[in-house]
């Protein structure tokens, strides 16, 4: 049977797209049973967190590396009522040729939040204390993200001499220099996705960290899925509104 021109010619571009380097888009995807149990075997989900495995999502996406590439292996596990803010994140991020180090589930440095520090990895799920207290992060409820921790330092005082966290952030402690890789300069993208609290504006600077208030992070965990993601929506839409106003 003789092809259709247009047939071969749907051939030639599919055989030719195969072999050309494309990013990834951005998707989303529920935990499966077998990657909760890897969560709680590694202690990133851990007894006591405020949300379970099925109200978690992975978020994965493609992102500017450091190295001016590009990588597709980004993944971040959120509360499912965030993850399509939280992929519109990273995609502008994307676009606006934020760089960042790595972005690694949290089961790779089995909770650790140290480590996954020093590795200079972007971060969010994490079933964890706030350092010092007995206070849940905004990091067991999945709405809470660290970006690249060595750029952005988590900056506290002992004795009156100021520590950073991981150390080797040190060296960006001057914020009144610029870095392609500090997270003021996408805080506008962080805030527009509902992510408008920025550990960089407190007392004890946090540079990396960008969160949902306490208040509207337990709000969503106590919510249906729909509910919480049409409430997550509104807030987001009406902040948007507001802005523009």
């Amino acid at each position: 049977m003789t092809q259709h021109p247009r047939n071969w010619l749907a051939i030639w571009i599919a055989a030719l797209t195969a072999f050309m380097p494309s990013a990834r888009a951005a998707g989303i995807e529920p935990i499966t049973p077998a990657q909760c149990d890897e969560m709680k075997a590694r202690g990133v989900m851990n007894p006591g967190s405020p949300v379970g495995c099925a109200r978690l999502r992975l978020v994965k996406f493609s992102y500017a590396g450091f190295d001016g590439k590009t990588h597709d292996d980004g993944e971040i596990v959120v509360l499912d009522a965030v993850a399509e803010h939280v992929r519109n994140i990273f995609t502008q991020l994307q676009k606006r040729g934020f760089p960042i180090a790595k972005a690694k589930q949290m089961n790779a440095y089995k909770g650790d939040d140290d480590a996954s520090m020093a590795d200079n990895n972007t971060s969010a799920f994490n079933v964890r204390y706030v350092a010092g207290t007995s206070r849940l992060s905004m990091h067991s409820y999945g709405t809470a993200i660290d970006i690249n921790p060595v750029q952005n330092p988590y900056v506290t005082r002992s004795g009156g001499a100021l520590v950073y966290n991981p150390p080797a952030s040190a060296a960006y402690a001057d914020r009144k220099k610029t870095h392609p890789a500090f997270a003021e300069s996408v805080r506008d993208i962080f805030t527009a996705n509902g992510f408008d609290v920025w550990g960089g504006a407190w007392a004890d600077p946090d540079y990396q960290h960008f969160q949902l208030s306490a208040a509207m992070a337990e709000r969503l965990a106590r919510l249906s899925p729909v509910e919480a993601k049409a409430e997550f929506d509104r807030y987001v839409a009406a902040a948007t509104v507001l802005k523009r106003s």
